[in-house]
């Protein structure tokens, strides 16, 4: 077996061989090697890229979203000239319902002008219509003059109205005949409701006759039915003036007008009603609903 041999001019690998040889006063050293620095600047380098890295895509990310943003608010700004179109044309839609009602309302004035005049030549109307009303009411009553009426006797059948006027003048002591007597009859009530007897109404020849009557009998005290021989359980009998309708109900609210306010008096004198708050007090007259406002 033949020997290898050494190349020229190269030297046998010796790993015993020491790392540095010293020759004299000169140092033989092998390559250098990296160092420290080298690694830590490679480290630093690397962990900068990846921070780089990171920003770069948070960047991209924000810019994603400003993009995205940008996007929307063009829509939105798209969205927003629509509806400031839509709002313009309803605007112009308004303006012109206002013209409208504008000339309308112009119409309408005038119209109510119209109508104010009527109203007012009405009202006169209705005022002379309130003066004849009272003027009829005053007529109507003013026939009545002669009249009386005697409230809460009850009907019986084949009963004598005369012969109980007659003992009406007995028990008054107030005597009145048959002759003075131009009619006598029973009316019914306005109220159908009203389930007391029906009154008797009495026409005599005079109005003082009339008068000589009703005030015996409000001197008499305790008048009923029994004083005027009618049989059964004794009635307070009343005897007053025959008032209209409209009276009847005028007198009753100036009565409750009265109590309300702490009237004393409050009564019927030929057709008139009349209210005093106290014996020195001034007499009212009450011929209208507007002057029950005086009792206060």
């Amino acid at each position: 077996m033949s020997l290898q041999r050494t190349p020229p001019g190269k030297c046998a690998s010796d790993t015993d061989i020491p790392a540095t040889l010293d020759i004299g006063f000169v140092n033989i050293r092998k390559r250098k090697q990296p160092d420290s620095d080298e690694a830590q600047t490679i480290e630093c380098i690397e962990r900068l890229s990846i921070t780089v890295s990171t920003e770069l895509a948070k960047i991209t990310s924000a810019l994603t979203n400003i993009n995205n943003n940008m996007t929307k608010l063009q829509n939105d700004n798209i969205n927003i000239k629509k509806s400031l179109g839509v709002t313009n044309d309803r605007l112009s839609e308004i303006e012109k319902s206002l013209n409208f009602l504008s000339e309308r309302q112009d119409g309408f004035e005038t119209r109510l002008k119209i109508l104010e005049d009527q109203v007012t030549h009405t009202s006169d109307l209705t005022i002379q219509m309130a003066a004849m009303e009272n003027k009829i009411s005053s007529m109507e009553q003013q026939a009545r003059q002669c009249n009386l009426e005697i409230s809460n006797i009850q009907d019986r059948r084949g009963e004598n109205l005369i012969q109980i006027v007659e003992n009406l003048g007995n028990a008054i002591k107030q005597p009145i005949r048959a002759a003075d007597v131009v009619a006598v009859h029973r009316v019914p009530h306005a109220d159908q409701k009203n389930t007391r007897p029906k009154n008797i109404i009495v026409k005599f020849t005079s109005r003082i006759l009339r008068d000589n009557i009703i005030s015996a009998a409000r001197a008499t005290k305790g008048l009923n039915t029994t004083m005027l021989s009618i049989t059964g359980s004794p009635m307070p009998v009343y005897v007053n003036e025959h008032l209209t309708l409209n009276n009847k109900i005028l007198f009753r609210q100036s009565r409750d007008a009265a109590k309300k306010n702490d009237f004393r008096y409050v009564w019927v004198k030929h057709g008139v009603i009349l209210a005093r708050k106290a014996d020195t007090s001034p007499v009212i007259a009450i011929r209208s609903n507007q002057d029950i406002e005086k009792i206060k």
